[in-house]
């Protein structure tokens, strides 16, 4: 994927993850008395935008008397931009959004999940090449194993974040995708429901990756993610098989947290460096190394013994914004890949702890 979608991605599901799961504790949220946006906010021109968008249809090959009557419902949706524009501001420290992210009922009710789908998930897992655990705990955080997936009319909401002139660009694009969902017939349009950002069904996925990834595991012709747990979690694994060039590798695993050496900073002016290209949790990252090499600074497991001496790509991570709430982690190439659905070293750390669990 482009940089840019990518970027656009990360954005719309992490801002997606703070509002949906009100079992995180936000110290701070948006409210009305504080958020002034929609009193000045210019809502008179969304209908124009919809002749518009009828107006450009056939140069995605779509017909305009098909578009036009898909978009002739929906007026601007005001909650959608709110959210958009009213974040609320994230204050929990790391450890505090693990703590809360992998919760005993999380993992209690994935472990209930892997149980129940055990035979499907050992056949997705054959099939694409990535582990099962890895499947479930993305479901697991995305949508609470298919439990809230949304309520939002899709077309609405892009209608709505393709009418703000922001991103624009980016949400015309996956306004026209969806539109082409529905073309396709995957779906039904009172049933295609998602996020207030237009990401859809059981997975989360954007309607651009939709249209690259989802898969119809059962053979019923349709790529239903939504309601089919088969092809909702298939497109979970297919994504993750490989995004571009970095294909995902069953032979190994995500990574792993790890006890630093007593000479950390000054390993960390060697490791990290100024990365320009990638998503903000990519840039994150250290330059690539050898696991070995962790192994030969005295990096060490949680339990006190020494890291593998292998070849490896391996990438440094220190999470935490404060000194006091620093934790380390060593990544592989395969964090990459959970990283391309999410790019946010949070969600891809929390994808791989709560894999864990799943062992």
């Amino acid at each position: 994927m482009q940089e840019q979608i990518v970027e656009s991605i990360y954005m719309i599901k992490l801002i997606t993850i703070f509002l949906m799961f009100f079992i995180i504790n936000l110290h701070a949220a948006h409210d009305d008395k504080t958020c002034k946006v929609l009193d000045t906010y210019d809502f008179t021109k969304f209908d124009e935008w919809k002749e518009t968008v009828v107006q450009k249809s056939p140069d995605y090959s779509l017909d305009p008397d098909f578009v036009a009557n898909l978009v002739k419902p929906y007026s601007v949706n005001k909650n959608v931009i709110k959210n958009d524009k009213c974040q609320p501001e994230f204050t929990l420290t790391f450890s505090e959004y693990i703590e809360k992210r992998i919760s005993k009922l999380r993992i209690k009710n994935g472990l209930n999940k892997l149980s129940k789908n055990n035979d499907l998930l050992n056949k997705i897992e054959v099939k694409y090449e990535v582990q099962k655990r890895f499947i479930v705990s993305i479901w697991g955080l995305e949508t609470a194993y298919g439990e809230i997936t949304g309520n939002y009319p899709v077309i609405e909401s892009l209608l709505t974040m393709s009418y703000d002139e922001r991103r624009r660009k980016y949400f015309t694009k996956e306004l026209y995708k969806a539109l082409t969902i529905i073309k396709e017939g995957h779906i039904n349009i009172d049933n295609f429901k998602g996020s207030w950002a237009g990401a859809m069904g059981q997975n989360q996925f954007m309607p651009s990756s939709f249209l690259a990834y989802a898969q119809d595991f059962d053979g019923d012709g349709r790529k239903n993610i939504w309601t089919n747990e088969p092809d909702a979690l298939a497109s979970i694994a297919r994504y993750l098989n490989g995004v571009g060039s970095n294909k995902w590798n069953d032979d190994y695993t995500w990574g792993r947290e790890v006890i630093p050496p007593s000479n950390i900073e000054k390993l960390e002016n060697e490791l990290f460096i100024k990365r320009t290209k990638g998503c903000l949790a990519v840039k994150k990252l250290s330059k690539k190394s050898p696991l070995s090499y962790f192994s030969k600074n005295k990096f060490l497991k949680m339990d006190g013994t020494k890291l593998p001496s292998l070849g490896i790509n391996s990438y440094l991570i220190r999470m935490g914004r404060v000194k006091s709430d620093y934790r380390y982690f060593i990544v592989y190439d395969n964090y990459l890949n959970i990283l391309s659905y999410n790019c946010s070293n949070y969600y891809g750390i929390s994808v791989g702890l709560l894999s864990d669990k799943f062992k």
